[in-house]
Order: structure tokens, then C-alpha cells, then sequence
């Protein structure tokens, strides 16, 4: 509607209903006027049950989090908080606006920021972002405001590139580095992250957390409608949960077992200011071995881009230079063995934890990962078995 119609609009996050694709969203320029060929309607003029369902959901004196009045008392927050810096509003620019989180784009006659809420899962987002800025600035967008009624922030806006759009193998390396120098930095602090919202990925709670994550997983396989990919039965759980309860112990026998990680840290949430890292979207920050940011940062890469599969081995190095500096190279040679099951094991657990209510639109993903756990399990068995024979 921005792009095509030219319309300025904010996208209104209604209750739930299964039953329409229609969407709802706020004009909230109006002055600007309809593009040629668009007429207004009233509401009670637009026939049929789907549009009476939807608008039946819509209230404009609705405050709660975006709702059609939420627009307003953000849009003089956001203004009112600018002013008081010295800038004037020149137009908001929506990106993304659901359950979860609305994310504004705030242009004014000085720099651009950002200006974001979170809700539900998304909410630790609002805490640990603050955390992380303000110990490591120079990594992480400043956070030039806050309002906790919205769990809501103003960020700066960066100038960059996205990681994985850089050619450069130096500068993945100096991102690696950078990254892991700041999780080194953050360890022994598990309880503020965790009193910030940070998830609980550590292998002592996945294995307290077990029992409800494998009944997860055995829903969403009779889920399966097709007899291909494989369906993991009672026979392969049983094995899955020896395998983990192993795992996790192994895990938290390691110095570093629990500390600052990220279970969706990618190539696209680095950006590259001035020749260094910025590091942004931490939604899904958590507490876990904290290696596991590394491994999805290299195995990313690889999948995304097939020609810089080369650069793993390398990336890993350099990644795991600082943990053997501060832990020794042995402990962190143990970690690297565990770490690619331990990986998948901690973003499979992620999402079971926020899809774990019933049917979900990531049933097929969940089943992936456990079958990939089930396999990279029963390799590392087999690899430990061959270590210690």
C-alpha cells in the first residue's frame, strides 16, 4: 500500500482469526488525500460476513498494543521524546507491525532512528538490548529512549552493510572475534540475563525441560500427513532422550556451560559501520553454551552462500581463539566436539518452548530439527564410542 498507492498507514495487530486473510490497517496522513480511482466507504456499507467478522475487532479508542488509538499515543511519544532532543518529526515509515513486535522507522530533519515494541515472546528483546548497549556501545545501536508501558525503545540508525553481503574474509574473521570477545565478557553474569529475559538454554534446564519437549515432538510427527521424511516413533524418542540427557551433561561439565548467546544469530543481524561489527536483533537472546552463536553464525553462511563453505574452518578458528585464551584450548576442544548437536538441540528447544500450545505453522521445522538431532546424536555416540575405545 506504501509502495503502490502511496498511502501512509499503520498496520493494526487484531485479535487472531483463523477464519480471514483480510488486513486492517490505519491511515494515518489522511490529508494527503486518496490516489486517483479510490473513493472512502463507510464501514456498514462493505457487504459479507468476512469484513462484518473483522471490523467487528476493530476499535478505534482501543489503546492495547496495535490497536488503532496505540498509533496515536506512540506517534506523540515518539514525537514529544524527539522534540525534547532538539528534532522535528518529519514522517513515520512502518516496517513490520504483528504479534510480537511493530517496528517504526522515524524520519526527522536530523538522523533516522528506529523505534520498536515488542509483546508476548519478543518482550525480553526490550531488556536485553539495553543490557547489551549499554556495556559493549560500541557494538550494539544506542538506545536513545525507552518507555516500558510499551516495552518499547528508540534506537539509533545505522549505516552499513549486512554481513552477508561482505566479500571480505577478514572482515567475517574480525566479526567472529568481536563476537565472541563479547560473550567472554558477559560470562558469570547468567543471572542478569536471565532476570533481563534472556531464554534458559542452559543443559541443565533443557533436561529438566525434556519430558514436554519430546511429548512436543511425538504431536507434531502424528501431525505428519506424509509417511516421507521419516516419522520418529517411541523407539527413536527413547533414544533421543538418552542421547540428550548425555549431551547436557557433557555440556554442563564444560567451564563455560552457560553464558551470553543468541539462538538465531545470523550473517544478517551484523552490520558492518566504519569497518566494524554492529550487532543487531537480539529478540532471541538467551543463556546457553554460549558457542552455539558461532556455529550458527559459520553454518549460516554456508548454507546461504555455498561458495564460502571454505571459510569455515577458518571462522571457527578464529572464533574459538578467545575462549581457549581464557578456558584452555583443551576444554574448548571437548566444547567444538559437542557443539553442532548442542546447537541444534537449543534452537529445536527455543521453538518448542514458543510454539508448545497445540498445532503450529512450524510443526514441519520442529519435526526437521528433531530428526536432524536424532541423527547428529547418534554420530556423535558413534564418535565418542571410537574416542574412547
Amino acid at each position: 500500500m506504501r509502495e503502490q498507492l502511496h498511502l501512509d498507514i499503520f498496520s493494526l495487530v487484531l485479535p487472531n482469526n483463523p477464519e480471514t486473510r483480510l488486513h486492517v490497517v490505519r491511515l494515518h496522513r489522511p490529508e494527503n488525500g486518496l490516489p486517483s480511482g479510490l473513493t472512502w466507504s463507510d464501514a456498514g456499507d462493505l457487504a459479507g460476513q468476512e469484513f462484518a467478522s473483522v471490523l467487528s475487532s476493530v476499535d478505534t479508542t482501543n489503546p492495547e498494543f496495535g490497536g488503532y488509538a496505540w498509533y496515536t499515543e506512540t506517534t506523540e511519544w515518539i514525537i514529544n521524546t524527539l522534540q525534547s532532543m532538539g528534532y522535528s518529526v518529519h514522517r513515520l515509515e512502518q516496517w513490520n507491525g504483528r504479534v510480537g513486535g511493530v517496528l517504526l522507522q522515524v524520519f526527522t530533519n536530523g538522523p533516522t532512528f528506529w523505534f520498536k515494541s515488542v509483546t508476548d515472546f519478543n518482550v525480553r528483546e526490550f531488556w536485553i538490548s539495553r543490557l547489551l548497549a549499554d556495556r559493549h556501545p560500541q557494538y550494539f545501536p544506542r538506545v536513545v529512549a525507552s518507555e516500558a508501558r510499551w516495552n518499547a525503545f528508540l534506537l539509533q540508525h545505522i549505516e552499513g552493510t549486512e554481513l552477508h553481503a561482505i566479500e571480505n574474509l577478514d572482515t567475517w574473521k574480525k566479526v567472529a572475534r568481536s563476537l565472541a570477545e563479547i560473550q567472554v565478557d558477559w560470562m558469570g553474569n547468567s543471572e542478569i540475563l536471565l532476570a533481563s529475559g534472556a531464554a534458559d538454554l542452559r543443559p541443565s534446564a533443557l533436561v529438566e525441560r525434556l519430558p514436554g519437549f519430546l511429548t512436543h515432538i511425538a504431536s507434531a510427527m502424528e501431525r505428519q500427513q506424509t509417511l516421507t521424511p521419516a516419522i520418529l516413533r517411541a523407539t527413536d524418542l527413547s533414544l533421543l532422550e538418552r542421547g540428550v540427557e548425555e549431551l547436557c551433561l557433557a555440556a554442563a561439565d564444560l567451564p563455560f556451560s552457560e553464558g551470553l548467546a543468541n539462538a538465531d544469530f545470523s550473517p544478517h543481524n551484523t552490520l558492518i559501520h566504519q569497518q566494524k561489527p554492529i550487532y543487531i536483533d537480539w529478540a532471541e537472546a538467551c543463556v546457553s553454551l554460549p558457542l552455539i552463536a558461532g556455529e550458527y553464525l559459520w553454518n549460516r553462511m554456508a548454507v546461504e552462500a555455498p561458495e564460502r563453505k571454505p571459510w569455515q574452518n577458518t571462522l571457527r578458528r578464529t572464533y574459538l581463539e578467545p575462549w581457549a585464551d581464557s578456558y584452555g584450548k583443551s576444554s574448548v576442544e571437548v566444547g567444538a566436539r559437542l557443539l553442532p548437536t548442542f546447537a541444534v538441540l537449543a534452537v529445536a528447544m527455543f521453538y518448542h518452548e514458543r510454539e508448545c500450545h497445540g498445532p503450529s505453522p512450524y510443526d514441519s521445522y520442529l519435526r526437521s530439527l528433531a530428526r536432524l538431532l536424532h541423527h547428529q546424536l547418534k554420530e556423535l555416540q558413534t564418535t565418542r564410542s571410537v574416542m574412547y575405545a
